[in-house]
């Protein structure tokens, strides 16, 4: 990624020694100075393409493909691999040190610490991502965008656990939970599989809502009192959230938390 700064840092080292050998002691500590701050850059940048590459190179193959879609003010994310699919949102989980398949639209590429993205074309990349990753961003001049996606880099075993899991439909310990999503209206644009399956799909996969660390694509716990927040006046929380206002009932709105917050 930074192999041309670094050579255009290292060549700059190079002509600037020779030119302030030849000139006079009062201008030869500012060039030597500069001089020796993008020879620093240079080195650092050199060394984080070699953990890079290295990184890149020792990845085990994972089969895994996820392909990331930004709706408004919030991002969907489909899975797939070895014929097995699902959909979710908001919370990219990744196997950490494996190679995964990283395909998004309309976007610009993204930017990962700790974690390489080897390109493929203009919209593709093979992701390797150590269990540090946080986020990625996407940034970009035109049109202008500055946005991140959470990414959570699981070890390969919780990883395995995660997408079992993730495969499967709605359960819930809640009585009449489901029957009350319904009824408030809920399903008209949030999927939850078993549930309801088939809405406009306006708004987040919500099937294993609970298993989120945060909420709305922000970063604002997933916890009773914010969700509560969120279900009543999601843009109080959020300016650009696209989720309505919802005047629900207070026993209404109860149970829908404890409903939301059973879906593991």
């Amino acid at each position: 990624m930074f192999v041309l700064f670094a050579i255009a840092a290292l060549a700059w080292s190079f002509s600037a020694i020779r030119w302030s050998l030849s000139r006079r002691e009062r201008r030869r500590g500012a060039v030597m100075l500069t001089t020796a701050v993008l020879g620093a850059a240079a080195i650092a940048s050199v060394a984080d393409d070699v953990r890079s590459m290295q990184l890149g190179r020792e990845a085990r193959p994972s089969n895994l493909r996820i392909r990331i879609e930004h709706r408004d003010g919030w991002w969907r994310l489909d899975y797939q691999r070895n014929g097995v699919s699902f959909t979710t949102a908001n919370e990219m989980h990744v196997p950490a040190g494996t190679a995964v398949d990283i395909e998004w639209l309309d976007l610009p590429p993204p930017r990962i610490a700790e974690a390489v993205c080897l390109a493929q074309d203009d919209h593709r990349c093979t992701l390797v991502a150590r269990d540090r990753v946080r986020s990625a961003t996407f940034a970009g001049l035109w049109p202008p965008m500055w946005t991140s996606l959470g990414v959570i880099a699981d070890p390969p075993p919780d990883f395995e656990r995660w997408f079992r899991n993730e495969t499967l439909p709605a359960r819930t310990a809640v009585a009449g939970g489901p029957a009350l999503f319904v009824s408030a209206g809920c399903g008209y644009c949030h999927v939850v599989r078993g549930v309801s399956d088939d809405p406009w799909r306006l708004a987040p996969d919500l099937t294993h809502f609970a298993s989120h660390t945060t909420i709305g694509a922000t970063t604002l716990p997933n916890r009773a009192g914010f969700l509560s927040g969120w279900i009543v006046n999601s843009r109080a929380l959020k300016t650009d959230s696209g989720m309505p206002q919802n005047r629900v009932d207070p026993a209404v709105l109860h149970g829908l938390v404890a409903y939301l917050e059973s879906l593991r």
